[in-house]
């Protein structure tokens, strides 16, 4: 009676190891795969190639290169950095990594979505019922490809719909702030990823080890090089009647002055823009500024006491027009030697800074300006 029953059950037991074996070969297998833990932008120079997480300061002439760390469990429990760099830092110490581009699996593959991370608006008044006008979000940047490696680094996004005609920010100089999506799939084209990583975003860019890339630009004698920074920043006007009000319509909303927003290269004003050109600070009080006098606006072109300026005589780069709260900052002359509409200059009203015609610049109508020199 034993070896009737006996029989059936072994081949039972046979037929459900063999349907069983490729479930459990396959969960074994999964189970050993690395899972992805972590992802960090970091950023390199040409003269400093080591990839770092958080703030570079790229000097002008300088050029910038991003990429992605990893961090991945190992199927011991253990973790590892891999990374397509050729030096590697992250929280100040060398760490060891692999270099690669690639998942460490055959049957798998990376997918990543770079962004930039910008201000919502371009520019404006500023008031304190208006600063949450003042807020940043992710803009894709798919210029900048699909691998851990950037292509490039991205343009700014925030002003897709905005010409600027002549106008235009200098295109190796700006602060760029990134952040990235990474995702691993079985094929590039699946809709779900099965795993999945994020930098950190736009809710933390006040944090020192948030990927930022802010890039000085020479924009000629008398005009410090790091105003290049301020480019693509927005350009908003604070409401009020004197530099202290200025700077306090920002405490509510930021717990940090206006001036302080500027030292982040969260944002810029006029005057900001014109402080940091020829002084290198944003905190400049606009009475330190020697005034050379008024300077009429007219047909015959832009004349003091009645004669022309002669550029490197009269006026010279770095110097400045204002124009009602306007600071234009004079940076070359077009040929002939005197100024005139046409003259090169550097601004922001509202927007983002922009190098432009002392035409575009002015106010519709204006008749005077007056004439400022900073004394370095």
């Amino acid at each position: 009676m034993d070896s009737d029953w006996k029989l059936p059950v072994l081949i039972f037991l046979a037929i459900a190891a063999l349907i069983a074996a490729p479930f459990i070969l396959s969960f074994v297998h999964e189970s050993q795969r690395p899972v992805l833990l972590e992802a960090r932008v970091v950023t390199a120079t040409s003269t400093d190639p080591v990839f770092r997480e958080g703030r570079r300061h790229v000097a002008a002439g300088d050029t910038a290169r991003a990429a992605l760390a990893l961090r991945l469990e190992n199927n011991g429990g253990g973790t590892r950095w891999l990374a397509p760099v050729e030096a590697l830092v992250l929280n100040g110490e060398p760490v060891e990594y692999i270099e690669t581009a690639v998942w460490p699996e055959d049957d798998r593959v990376l997918r990543v979505f770079w962004f930039t991370v910008e201000s919502t608006n371009l520019g404006g008044e500023l008031t304190a019922n208006t600063v949450d006008r003042l807020r940043y979000r992710s803009f894709l940047a798919p210029e900048m490809g699909r691998g851990l490696r950037a292509e490039r680094l991205p343009e700014a996004h925030n002003d897709d719909h905005m010409g600027y005609g002549e106008a235009a920010a200098p295109a190796t100089a700006g602060t760029l702030r990134l952040y990235a999506r990474v995702e691993v799939v079985e094929e590039a084209k699946d809709l779900r990823p099965l795993q999945s990583a994020l930098t950190l975003d736009a809710d933390r860019i006040f944090d020192p080890a948030f990927p930022t890339i802010l890039r000085a630009a020479d924009l000629g004698e008398g005009v410090h090089d790091v105003v290049g920074e301020l480019f693509l920043l927005p350009g908003f006007e604070p409401r009020g009647s004197s530099p202290d009000e200025w700077n306090r319509i920002t405490l509510p909303a930021f717990g940090a002055e206006f001036t302080d927003l500027v030292d982040e290269r969260l944002v810029v004003s006029s005057w900001t823009l014109a402080a940091i050109a020829v002084s290198g600070r944003a905190n400049l009080d606009p009475s330190v500024f020697t005034s050379l006098g008024a300077v009429k606006v007219s047909a015959d072109g832009l004349l003091r006491r009645g004669r022309p300026l002669r550029w490197q005589e009269d006026v010279r780069p770095g110097d400045l027009l204002r124009d009602g709260r306007r600071w234009i900052i004079l940076l070359r002359d077009q040929g002939d030697g005197l100024l005139d509409p046409a003259d090169t200059i550097l601004h922001s009203w509202g927007r983002p800074p922009v190098i432009t015609t002392l035409m575009t610049a002015l106010r519709e109508g204006v008749s005077e300006v007056e004439l400022f020199r900073h004394a370095s």
